[in-house]
């Protein structure tokens, strides 16, 4: 690790579900150093954050991408505070923090000025259009954690070719760093660190499967298959037939019991598919990693989900298929050409189901290692580390991982 004193300001968007990547950043900080984080509460709504109008929003794409104005929506009672001091993190109100410099996307001031600013969606909402453009003018490094481990070239991932300003942007793996240059990002700026949202697995493997299947409400003795549903079409109406057919099939199996895991996009735009109500779905706020590691077989297309399924050593059946026919389905080649066969394809499915493989560690790890790099419970500490480097004015591309 990287000495020095070191302030920063971390934003962790308006998603408050988005406090899990952050739990390990956070618990990274030492004595000597200072810290204040900002995320949005429980009071949020959408609107609060961007226009609800199609007119309006088309409107405001305009005005930025044209003028780079934009209207600042910040509301302080819509934002949770905590900030670190004397070697402990303390919530705190909006108010009572120093007002010592002035900081204008927050409508007030903060106790300093950070000498790094940490993200994790620069691509959209009141980080983009104020907190980003702010520390580029006060000449303040900011580096931003990738929100999902990207597997496919898709077309609507081209905002992952830009920087959005940032000097950095902390991946989950090779194949993730990847995947961004080839939608435009520079290569030399995708620093890999593995994502904190997988630092708790060690603690969660040591629990045993058993104990995970307690925690999370699943029948200790019948096989558990895990179906984890996307909401982007064409893909979301292929999955769903399949999932659809899977409850159709095993729903009076007492040797099986299916959970569903809906994406929260489904559930905020009431998209989830309606199946049978002796199907267990997880709808609200879960342990992802418990439910995983409960799993004996997970159903879903390749998304960030596969690295802990990866690092659990879960066998995982994956729906994208480049034979189904459905838009953009040839460009999942590459993936499944890396993933290989520890990974089940859709013909496998229901012998997955019924037999789950059992594959070597090691072959599992060296796959793992591609998309999630590291799961030893210091990815964290590599984002903090990699922050107090850009904090010293050094080059992000030199930095190194303090563990190789």
């Amino acid at each position: 690790m990287h000495g020095m004193y070191m302030r920063m300001l971390i934003h962790g968007s308006e998603h408050p579900h988005h406090y899990k990547t952050f739990a390990s950043i956070l618990a990274s900080f030492s004595l000597e150093d200072e810290g204040v984080f900002l995320i949005s509460n429980q009071e949020a709504t959408s609107k609060d954050f961007a226009p609800k109008n199609f007119f309006l929003h088309k409107l405001r794409d305009i005005f930025w991408d044209w003028f780079k104005i934009n209207i600042n929506r910040y509301k302080k009672n819509r934002w949770d505070w905590s900030i670190y001091t004397e070697n402990k993190w303390m919530n705190i109100r909006q108010k009572d923090l120093d007002k010592e410099f002035k900081c204008p996307p927050i409508k007030g001031f903060l106790p300093w000025k950070p000498d790094v600013v940490l993200c994790v969606s620069p691509h959209e909402g009141h980080t983009k259009y104020q907190l980003i453009p702010w520390a580029i003018k006060q000449n303040i490094p900011i580096i931003s954690i990738d929100h999902g481990c990207p597997l496919v070239v898709f077309p609507f991932g081209n905002y992952r070719g830009s920087m959005m300003g940032c000097n950095a942007n902390a991946v989950w793996g090779e194949f993730a760093a990847k995947i961004n240059s080839k939608q435009g990002a520079n290569r030399e700026l995708q620093i890999i660190t593995g994502t904190p949202t997988i630092d708790d697995i060690p603690a969660k493997k040591k629990l045993g499967k058993r104990n995970l299947k307690k925690r999370i409400g699943a029948k200790l003795n019948s096989k558990m298959v895990l179906l984890m549903t996307t909401h982007r079409e064409p893909l979301k109406t292929h999955c769903d037939n399949i999932f659809q057919e899977i409850c159709e099939r095993y729903i009076l199996d007492d040797n099986i019991e299916i959970h569903v895991k809906p994406h929260p996009v489904e559930l905020r735009n009431n998209s989830f598919l309606k199946i049978d109500e002796k199907v267990k779905i997880h709808k609200k706020d879960v342990d992802l990693h418990a439910l995983i590691g409960a799993s004996d077989v997970i159903i879903s297309p390749a998304t960030s989900v596969i690295v802990p399924a990866l690092a659990m050593n879960i066998p995982f059946v994956n729906l994208l298929d480049p034979n189904s026919g459905i838009e953009d389905a040839h460009l999942y080649s590459p993936l499944i050409e890396m993933l290989g066969n520890l990974i089940g394809n859709v013909s496998e499915l229901h012998e997955w189901i019924k037999n789950p493989p059992v594959h070597d560690e090691k072959k599992i790890f060296e796959v793992f290692k591609k998309v999630g790099y590291k799961c030893d419970g210091k990815n964290g500490k590599r984002v903090f580390d990699l922050c107090k480097w850009a904090s010293l004015n050094k080059s992000v591309s030199q930095w190194k991982d303090f563990d190789n």
